[in-house]
């Protein structure tokens, strides 16, 4: 005859005692495995930190020099657009003391000239080595309307210089000419 019912001969109070010593035994050694496993992950945790430390670090100086790189190319940039201005106030300063076109050809226009068609204008600013031009094309009826034309021309106060080429002069009437005047062209 098999009994498959367990008798436990101990008191009711010491089976709890028992009971009790064998739950807090289990529950130190599992505070023990997690304090264990707490320190070896610690352990192990220390490398990751250290490189994301020095990371941090190299990352922190790209940060300047990069930041020391941006600030030195605004400076450029600043300057570039400094240098602009100024070469656009140079060149601002320099328009009050060009002649227009505009004034010169009224100027050339307000000279009296019968018998003188006028038909073209160039006009040609001043530069550092050179005076202005302008060179005046049109048809004259007659060798002496031209050439009183061309007087009056050399004779204004802003023209230096009236040149016509001696070719002009080769027709009687209907004589095509161009005239190059040099000065300062300023009326």
């Amino acid at each position: 005859m098999s009994n498959t019912e367990l008798t436990n001969l101990l008191p009711r109070a010491r089976v709890r005692a028992t009971r009790r010593e064998y739950f807090v035994r289990l529950v130190t050694v599992a505070l023990g495995l997690a304090t264990l496993m707490v320190v070896i992950l610690g352990v192990l945790m220390v490398p990751a930190y250290l490189y994301a430390h020095g990371q941090a670090a190299r990352e922190q100086v790209d940060l300047n020099r990069m930041a020391s790189s941006a600030s030195s190319a605004q400076e450029r940039a600043v300057n570039a657009q400094i240098n602009a201005v100024q070469a656009d106030i140079t060149y601002l300063g320099r328009l009050s003391t060009v002649p227009m076109a505009s004034d010169a050809i009224r100027a050339v226009l307000a000279v009296p000239h019968p018998g003188v068609t006028l038909s073209g204008f160039t006009f040609t600013a001043p530069t550092a080595t050179a005076q202005a031009q302008m060179t005046v094309t049109g048809k004259a009826s007659t060798r002496d309307t031209l050439r009183a034309y061309v007087a009056a021309l050399g004779q204004l106060p802003y023209v230096s210089k009236a040149d016509l080429p001696i070719s002009a002069y080769a027709k009687d009437s209907a004589i095509p000419f161009t005239v190059t005047l040099t000065g300062s062209l300023r009326p």
